[in-house]
């Protein structure tokens, strides 16, 4: 997703993006990255509810 998102670090946010400057295939590869980084995410909140019920059964 670097191709297109300015990353402010220190506040852990994107800019918003203006798609008016993007064209019809610019736009179709934006959302490839982006259904990535939703897949990439879920696999995240996976693993760490995993972690969380794991920690639960260990302390039953």
């Amino acid at each position: 997703m670097v191709d297109f998102f300015e990353i402010d670090e220190t506040k852990k946010t994107v800019k918003i993006l203006n798609l008016d400057d993007f064209s019809v295939d610019d736009l179709k590869k934006y959302i490839e990255e982006l259904n990535q980084e939703i897949d990439r995410v879920n696999l995240e909140i996976n693993k760490k509810d995993n972690f969380k019920k794991d920690a639960e059964n260990y302390f039953k």
